[in-house]
């Protein structure tokens, strides 16, 4: 055996190669790293060069604050950074960048220049490095500010370079960058050109909005809501979300910061979904710009070498604030009453964003207060036996609940919604008719409205099911007669292990024997249901949350499978004093713009899109 060590203490060139692997995955790393310096700086103008989609060259100007001779050099050494002191300031950071890797690992895998000024005298410096090699120091007149030059990445890494893509999709990466940094200051201006063609100029802005539709559009104001809320003075979140009908088929448009820096966490993105729950299609997205401004010491920001995850110390309450502050302001549904042809609202309300620096939100709805939730009515007795029921079994005998009369919205009524929720759209609709005995044609003001029946009604039983669960128990109905029925030995097992349950959801089942088992009682909501089916159906759902174990998250399945077994269907003729009753409901209930499993309730056709359809308008 040889004496010779085989443990070796590694070159300083290859330990920055091995960093670079951490920090620098693409070009859009570079830029992402050098911004974040770049702001950290204090620059309010950028300037972001590309060729070859960042791989042959990235240039980054700025007007910060700029370094000194020594600085200059010191900035390439590794973990040499001006930004921590101590310990403890690892727990409090308030910069983008902190660690001192970036600059060093950068320059070991390509060809770097450096020009920096920090006086006013004009005198700076210049460095010249390839492959974390310095082969050149000057000093050169230069305005304040630093660029920072960086050729033919990876050139001595040809392994890591063949893993590159194409230059558009380079680009792409890139600019995703640089707009998701532009989102967070949208007092700094950014200009992002590639082969000295334009392909982005953001300029200076007082307030996110215009950031945002400068990025994405300005039509898509219109339908983004402002949130503003804030918990005990540790918590903050601002920005905007997108009503329910925007989304996307990703989650691309889901952009969300921490004391000002990007981040892609799960928690916070789960936070958010949980927000839109009940609300979206399965695989839909909603389009968000939320900043969440927190204590320092609360989060961890350096559990991920790219920065993009963190870690909170009180995870909980970080994701159970988020979810609510999002339902508080989707909740009242107010969009729903805004017609197509209105333009969103000049900037008017002053909010002070998560970035720091005051910014202006709009008041994008009428009526909307986020900061104070919606009053609840109290709970009434809910009928669903609209429009035409079947006969019941003649074999079994029920009790009858006696709920209101259809038509009953009076005057008394109007002033409990107004009560409620200061909204009364759908009841002030005129009722036109029905159309294919599916969806409600109604009037409002110049536009065309157009409601799917079974949609609205499946909502409102939804809620008042939930609201009902919430408050101690569903309501129940005792039968004259208990229901006896066998089941197979898999759902008798999921029946008999979920009676505690099912008795909370406002059944009243007992074992009978073997695989029988009676029903005594239904809930109240859903005395006309079939009861062999409903109590299975609900038994399976039982038994398949207890299986993912998510029994609290999931029981919401639950209630919608339960709704949907009486509710208006589709090709169902209703009354028009059915359909005033169904509306009126609509109006005493929560997220009424989509139905639980998030499609919408209405739809608008305005004046002037029929009037085209027509060819009245050249």
């Amino acid at each position: 055996m040889s004496n010779k060590p085989s443990i070796q203490i590694l070159p300083e060139e290859l330990c920055n190669k091995i960093a670079a692997g951490e920090v620098v995955e693409r070009p859009s790393s570079v830029v992402k790293e050098l911004l974040e310096n770049a702001l950290d700086a204090g620059a309010t103008e950028i300037v972001i060069e590309l060729g070859g989609g960042g791989k042959t060259l990235i240039r980054i100007t700025d007007n910060g604050c700029g370094m000194n001779h020594q600085d200059a050099l010191l900035c390439f050494e590794r973990h040499a950074t001006s930004k921590i002191r101590k310990d403890d300031d690892l727990f409090a950071l308030s910069t983008l960048g902190f660690r001192g890797e970036a600059l060093a690992s950068i320059a070991s895998v390509s060809r770097m220049r450096l020009k920096t000024c920090n006086s006013l005298d004009g005198l700076g410096q210049h460095i010249q490095i390839e492959g974390g090699r310095i082969k050149k120091v000057e000093r050169l007149g230069l305005p304040v500010g630093t660029i920072v030059e960086v050729k033919n990445l990876f050139f001595n890494l040809p392994a890591r370079k063949k893993f590159l893509r194409k230059d558009q999709t380079e680009l792409g990466h890139a600019a995703d960058v640089v707009s998701k940094l532009a989102l967070a200051r949208p007092d700094v201006s950014f200009r992002l050109l590639h082969q000295d063609r334009l392909m982005l100029d953001l300029r200076h802005e007082k307030a996110l909005p215009e950031r945002l539709a400068a990025l994405l559009g300005r039509s898509l104001l219109r339908d983004m809501l402002p949130v503003d809320q804030a918990m005990d003075e540790t918590l903050r979140l601002s920005g905007l979300i997108s009503r329910p009908d925007l989304n996307r088929s990703a989650t691309s448009h889901i952009y969300t910061f921490i004391n000002g820096r990007y981040i892609r966490d799960r928690v916070v993105q789960h936070a958010i979904m949980e927000g839109y729950r009940h609300l979206l299609m399965k695989g839909r997205y909603p389009v968000v710009a939320l900043f969440l401004t927190l204590d320092p010491a609360l989060v961890d920001v350096n559990v991920h070498p790219t920065k993009h995850e963190v870690r909170f110390r009180e995870q909980g309450v970080v994701h159970d604030f988020i979810a609510t502050t999002l339902q508080q302001v989707l909740k009242p549904s107010s969009w729903i009453s805004q017609s197509q042809s209105n333009h969103p609202p000049s900037v008017t309300s002053p909010v002070s964003s998560a970035s720091g620096h005051q910014v202006q939100y709009p008041p994008m709805t009428d009526n909307l207060d986020v900061a104070k939730p919606s009053v609840r009515e109290e709970p009434r007795s809910f009928s669903f036996n609209h429009g035409p029921v079947p006969p019941p079994d003649p074999v079994i005998h029920r009790s009858t609940v006696e709920g209101p009369q259809p038509g009953s919205a009076n005057q008394m009524h109007q002033e409990e919604l107004r009560a409620a929720n200061g909204n009364v759209f759908f009841s002030h609709l005129q009722i036109l008719g029905q159309y294919h005995q599916t969806y409600i044609l109604c009037q409002d003001q110049d536009d065309l409205v157009l409601i799917d029946q079974h949609a609205a009604h499946e909502r409102i039983g939804f809620e008042r099911l939930k609201k009902a669960y919430q408050e101690g128990g569903v309501q129940r109905q005792q039968l004259l007669f208990p229901e006896v029925f066998e089941l197979d030995y898999k759902s008798a097992a999921a029946l008999g292990e979920h009676l505690e349950e099912l008795e909370r959801l406002g059944f009243e089942v007992e074992p009978f024997g073997g695989k029988s088992f009676a029903v005594k009682a239904l809930p109240a909501l859903l005395a006309a249901a079939p009861i062999v089916k409903l109590v299975t159906d609900v038994a399976l759902e039982l038994e398949r949350i207890g299986r993912e174990g998510r029994l609290a998250e999931s029981l919401d399945d639950v209630l919608i499978m339960m709704a949907c077994h009486r509710v208006i269907r589709a090709n169902q003729a209703l009354s028009h004093q059915e359909i005033k009753a169904l509306l009126v409901d609509l109006d005493r209930i929560d997220f009424r713009g989509h139905c639980p499993h998030g499609r919408p309730v209405l739809a608008r056709m305005s004046l002037y899109e029929i009037e085209r359809l027509f060819r009245r308008h050249g």
